[in-house]
């Protein structure tokens, strides 16, 4: 069950989606949520305050978008939650919310730090640059994974079908529990599918993945893809009208080279209307 999330809040359409997403997940699981706002500085306001890592890190990330600006949907003049609109709706559902003023020149590096107290850092998508790209704040965050982070769609979505492409690992495991308690809690369904290209060995997978969902009261569906993930997450995600992708192993230290990156996770963001938990 997810009792702390910290949520991403820059006043932007996508932010009101993630304020959105994690309002649901609490009332659902009893969660408490931090709003974390990033005041960005300028360079003087800094002087002395940082160190060169987080100045590398300000050279990566921009400032958030302005309140009220055009969305990722190319849909500009929607009015913006105010925080006093969020904290009365949370206080209608008997949610705990909490603001935290954050300050820095980079809003990622600051969300960065902030989401190794979090069991669940909940963002929005950022300005795209093109259709299923996200923006560059949520890059890095994804990039530097520390917690399991909740990437929004564009839209919010109700979470009623949990996709988790699944290979026979500690990581897989381990995104596997995190799944089926999330979907305990939202009394959603948990496909699971267990990928290969060896049949012995993705068999062996769906197997583990039955034997481990035993523990999970919720109703579940494991199948067999005779491919890598990467290379049939995106076709199961629609044919399983999938509202939520967890993937799991998505932190960098996993791969050999700084350019490596984990490729569901990327092809899952991808998937139209679809919300993708970075499991690290």
């Amino acid at each position: 069950m997810i009792r702390n999330i910290v949520v991403g809040y820059d006043g932007t359409r996508g932010s009101d989606v993630a304020v959105e997403q994690a309002i649901g997940l609490a009332e659902l699981g009893g969660g408490r949520i931090y709003l974390a706002t990033v005041t960005t500085v300028t360079e003087g306001d800094l002087d002395g305050a940082v160190g060169p890592g987080e100045r590398e890190i300000a050279d990566m990330v921009m400032a958030p978008a302005a309140a009220g600006g055009e969305d990722e949907d190319g849909v500009g003049g929607e009015t913006p939650l105010s925080l006093d609109t969020i904290h009365q709706r949370c206080q209608e559902l008997n949610i705990v919310c909490e603001d935290e003023r954050l300050v820095g020149r980079s809003p990622a590096s600051r969300l960065l730090h902030r989401s190794w107290l979090a069991e669940l850092l909940v963002i929005g998508r950022g300005s795209e640059r093109r259709p299923g790209m996200i923006g560059p704040n949520a890059t890095f965050l994804l990039s530097e994974l520390v917690a399991p982070t909740m990437v929004c769609a564009r839209r919010h979505v109700e979470v009623r079908n949990v996709l988790v492409p699944y290979k026979l690992s500690v990581n897989g495991t381990r995104a596997l529990s995190f799944a089926g308690e999330l979907c305990e809690t939202l009394n959603a369904r948990l496909k699971v599918l267990a990928c290969h290209r060896r049949r012995t060995v993705a068999e062996e997978a769906r197997e583990a993945a039955e034997r481990h969902l035993r523990a999970y009261h919720v109703e579940s569906e494991v199948s067999v893809a005779l491919a890598l993930p990467h290379e049939a997450v995106h076709s199961a995600a629609l044919e399983g009208e999938s509202s939520l992708i967890v993937v799991p192993g998505a932190h960098k230290r996993y791969y050999l080279f700084p350019w490596q990156r984990n490729e569901t996770l990327w092809r899952a963001l991808e998937v139209p209307g679809v919300a993708v938990i970075a499991y690290p």
